[in-house]
């Protein structure tokens, strides 16, 4: 299993608490905002870690999400209805 890993700019406050707990996967910019230094995640240590930094973030802009193997190497389809005709 594997993780997907994301912060959102918006939501961010620049509190470091992700750097605090998964160290290994955030950089921080100048002003203590965060930047996902490692997107996918594999290791069962690093994801707990990540897991722990999403909970402790006090304005939820950590994002983890699970990573399904068979959505990962799936092609991408086509919206169903991109391909009814307009009338």
């Amino acid at each position: 299993m594997s993780v997907e890993i994301r912060i959102d700019p918006i939501l961010c406050r620049g509190h470091a608490i992700c750097a605090l707990f998964f160290s290994d996967g955030v950089d921080l910019d100048q002003w203590g905002f965060g930047k996902v230094a490692v997107a996918v995640v594999d290791a069962p240590r690093d994801i707990r870690r990540a897991r722990r930094a999403a909970a402790a973030c006090p304005n939820g802009a950590f994002i983890v999400r699970e990573r399904s193997q068979d959505l990962a190497n799936a092609p991408a389809r086509p919206h169903p209805e991109s391909s009814q005709p307009v009338a």
